[in-house]
């Protein structure tokens, strides 16, 4: 009988599930893209029932089931911090219990969910335990044989990161950074600081800090250090999160909420914090630029320790630190690695996939098929289904072939209009891959503000990505790795900078996505006539929404279009243009 497995994020931000075959990953959805609520916690019910659905299994048909936590990993660690604080340790050990016992119940959550009886669920149970989900995630994901596994973000299981040697089908630990040590808590309590204090948000500061200057650097030297025992050492007077019951808290209604993890000991150091509603002064930009650099150095520093133990240059990341795309460029272009693979949902949605893919390829040990190129293991949606939302919405289009869309798109892009597009599979991960994206000219005179005006409405400071054709990677960047996923940044070439002004950041870099068309066809397609008719081999892309989760349905794509100063829509086969004389079809 061949193997199934289901893995789950649970009982924790980001709720996701991920389905496993014995060829590797078949299907992964976040709970957020289908009921609409972003970084959602709590049971992935409809994310369960959706990657079954994608796969047509029931069930009875999965072999095993997997969640990504395990209340019993660092144990001992655990103990003996309730043991050295007391009063902490039993509102800690209550709010702790909550989760253990969700964990515990998952296969009866399972059964509920699906309508089924727990006796008839025939699937073995299993605990992974958090980083170890990580690290399997981005290994057995990658094309290494061998690789440095290296796991880094807030916490999970009491622990911030791992550290391991990853060979064939074992993944072998060699250190753990046990809390309250963690490099993902000095990023979001200094973010907190700065006044972006909601689940989430610390790839906002990492924009920001292109804006200013590394003037605090004796300060973040204080608060954080690499540590040559531990792996890491915060300096605890200037952060309250081991003071807490609990560093992240979920309302009724499945939001991820985390409360304040820095102390006053911060205000001597910075000035008082800057509230949420308040102007970004130049001191709150020199305190991103500041964290940045220190984190930096600090990630970089662990990489090195991580593959001198090792020896294996080629590195297998995950973990919500290694979202740091600016990080993650400097460990390319300075080599501090030979090659790296990072998991395409690096976040704790990424747990769901490690934990099924841990049981099937680490403890089954089924052969590996292969390596995971692309994102796109989401929901599709035929043309039937598209047709019949667009006549709901009662909406001019017309309906195109491959090839008229292509031309169309490549045309309308080429005049600096903005562009949806609605395709195929969607992402797996935060980042939109061209499938549930906003497409946009790359150089067209102020587009980077249009795109903000009409739809976005973000912050002036966050850039937008630049798409570029594999081949011509290097030709418009400072970087030859290719980087399907979007999670790192690459100097803009000094030629193309003006060419590629609305993605190039205010420090002259962008967060690069390489396309290959073996992996995306329409879409390399796409940016290939595009190319033909501006000579640029790149276009912008962003994410399909506006201040929600990506878009899921063809209701959601078409709903967004309409209600925002979208110039087109290309949704499967049909065309949308507003202003244009199309008959509906």
């Amino acid at each position: 009988m061949s193997r199934l497995v289901l893995g789950i994020n649970s009982a924790h931000g980001d709720a996701a599930a991920a389905l496993v075959g014995e060829q590797g990953l078949i299907a992964a959805i976040a709970e957020e893209r289908i009921n609409r609520k972003k970084h959602c916690g709590g049971f992935p019910a409809l994310a369960i029932e959706e990657v079954l659905r994608i796969a047509g299994a029931r069930p009875e048909d999965l072999s095993d089931i997997a969640v990504a936590r395990d209340p019993g990993a660092n144990l001992g660690a655990k103990m003996a911090f309730m043991a050295r604080n007391p009063s902490i340790g039993v509102a800690r050990a209550i709010s702790r219990f909550k989760v253990h016992r969700e964990v515990r119940n998952t296969k009866d959550l399972f059964a509920e969910a699906m309508g089924a009886r727990v006796d008839r669920i025939s699937a073995r149970f299993h605990q992974v335990e958090h980083h170890l989900a990580h690290v399997a995630s981005s290994y057995f994901c990658s094309p290494f044989e061998r690789a440095t596994g290296l796991s880094i973000d807030g916490s999970g299981d009491f622990a911030s990161s791992l550290l391991a040697t990853c060979e064939g089908p074992r993944i072998k630990v060699h250190r753990r950074v046990l809390l309250p040590h963690s490099l993902g808590v000095f990023y979001t309590a200094l973010c907190q600081f700065i006044g972006f204090d909601r689940f989430g948000e610390e790839y906002k500061v990492m924009g920001l800090s292109a804006y200013g200057v590394n003037r605090f650097a004796p300060e973040m030297k204080q608060i954080v250090r690499v540590d040559p025992v531990s792996g890491l050492e915060l300096n605890l007077r200037f952060f309250q999160h081991h003071l807490l019951a609990s560093s992240l808290d979920m309302t009724s209604d499945g939001d991820s909420v985390i409360p304040q993890l820095w102390s006053d000991q911060l205000i001597p150091l910075f000035g008082p914090p800057r509230r949420r509603k308040d102007a970004l002064t130049e001191r709150d930009n020199d305190l991103a630029a500041s964290m940045q650099v220190r984190f930096e150095e600090v990630y970089l520093e662990m990489l090195a320790h991580a593959v001198d133990k090792t020896g294996i240059r080629d590195v297998a990341l995950a973990g919500g630190s290694v979202l740091n795309s600016v990080g993650n460029g400097r460990m390319i272009t300075e080599r501090a690695v030979d090659r790296a693979y990072f998991h395409p949902a690096a976040s704790d949605d990424g747990t769901a996939a490690g934990a099924a893919l841990q049981i099937m390829f680490g403890h089954h040990e089924v052969p590996r098929r292969g390596a995971l190129t692309h994102a796109y293991l989401g929901t599709e949606w035929d043309d039937a289904a598209i047709e019949a939302a667009l006549r709901g919405a009662k909406l001019p289009f017309r309906k195109l072939d491959r090839d008229g869309l292509l031309a169309t798109a490549a045309s309308a892009l080429s005049q600096g209009k903005i562009v949806g597009w609605f395709q195929g599979r969607e992402e797996w991960g935060p980042r939109a891959l061209g499938n549930r994206s906003i497409l946009c000219h790359p150089g067209w005179p102020g587009m980077k503000a249009t795109l903000n005006a009409r739809i976005k409405n973000r912050e002036p400071f966050r850039p937008f990505a630049p798409a570029v054709r594999m081949e011509k990677l290097s030709t418009c960047f400072h970087g030859g790795h290719e980087v399907p996923f979007m999670n790192v940044v690459y100097r803009v070439r000094a030629e193309w900078k003006e060419r590629l002004a609305a993605v190039t950041h205010e420090d002259g870099t962008g967060r690069v996505q390489s396309v290959r068309r073996e992996d995306n066809a329409l879409y390399y397609d796409l940016i290939s006539s595009f190319e033909a008719k501006t000579g640029i081999p790149v276009l912008l892309n962003t994410s399909f929404n506006e201040n929600e989760p990506v878009v899921h349905r063809p209701e959601e794509a078409i709903a967004c279009y309409a209600r925002t100063r979208m110039d087109a829509l290309g949704i499967g086969s049909f065309w949308l243009e507003k202003g244009a004389a199309d008959g509906a079809g």
